[in-house]
């Protein structure tokens, strides 16, 4: 196993400190100076790693059990698989993360926020591993030869928002199917480090990024075949919530996705 990190202007004396110890473990450090880019910081660590998978993991998450990195692989090693997220927790035992949900306010968010870690969900789906949409990058594993195939992460559309799901969005456009795996749970303390978007200049370029996705993915974002159209995607609420009114057109599920806007709409295959 490679481990490789991206240091991104680290600035305190104990983490230098830390980087020294991990060096004589094997651990490389890898600078990657300037502005905040979290596609351009991991589209460099995946140009560093010599392994032919790739588990990218942000430094504010945090391991729950042993086997957590096995689960996740079972599933990627089939080779129809593109790409696997895990099970994330808030520090308080409520899921951050359960996959993601495309069409929340016409963007994506994520399912399960409003349960705690062992809460069965809609039709046990908190519990069960599954076919989704996206996952988030915070924890995801997928092979070094896909991520290039459809050229990484977009370091100047989605800088810091999104970069993940329009990768997976990529990966199911060549045909592959994203994993979303209930058993390897990790916690996630998100944005601990990076801060919130509370500046002019963040929430501006948040809100690029989502003009962004909108325009490159605004033929599938309301067509999540992980979810219900009759289920609504109220901006201000969550999963499983409420009903659409009008509900959302049923199309059939196909392998893959029109790559682009304007094409056919958003399918996956009937066995989901």
């Amino acid at each position: 196993m490679e481990i490789i990190i991206v240091d991104n202007d680290s600035a305190e004396e104990k983490t230098f400190s830390y980087f020294e110890q991990l060096r004589q473990r094997g651990v490389r450090i890898v600078p990657a100076p300037g502005r905040f880019n979290f596609s351009r910081i991991n589209n460099l660590a995946v140009a560093q790693a010599s392994g032919e998978i790739i588990c990218l993991i942000n430094n504010d998450v945090e391991a729950l059990h042993d086997g957590w990195l096995e689960e996740m692989l079972s599933h990627l090693l089939q080779p129809e698989v593109g790409a696997v997220g895990a099970k994330l927790m808030w520090p308080n035992g409520m899921v951050q993360h359960g996959g993601v949900l495309l069409g929340v306010g016409h963007v994506a968010g994520h399912f399960g926020n409003l349960l705690s870690e062992h809460d069965a969900g809609d039709h046990a789906r908190n519990q069960v591993s599954m076919q989704v949409s996206a996952v988030t990058a915070a924890c995801l594993m997928l092979r070094k030869a896909d991520f290039e195939a459809v050229g990484g992460f977009d370091e100047h559309a989605f800088p810091v928002a999104f970069n993940d799901v329009d990768l997976c969005l990529k990966l199911r456009a060549t045909g592959k199917q994203i994993i979303w795996c209930a058993q390897a749970r990790l916690l996630h303390a998100e944005s601990v480090s990076r801060g919130s978007e509370d500046t002019p200049q963040k929430r501006q370029r948040a809100q690029r990024e989502i003009d962004q996705l909108r325009q490159r993915w605004g033929h599938v974002l309301l067509q999540d075949p992980a979810y219900h159209p009759s289920l609504n995607l109220d901006a201000h609420g969550h999963a499983f919530s409420g009903l659409a009114i009008p509900p959302r057109p049923r199309l059939p599920r196909l392998p893959v996705i029109d790559k682009m806007a304007g094409g056919s709409q958003d399918r996956l295959p009937p066995e989901m």
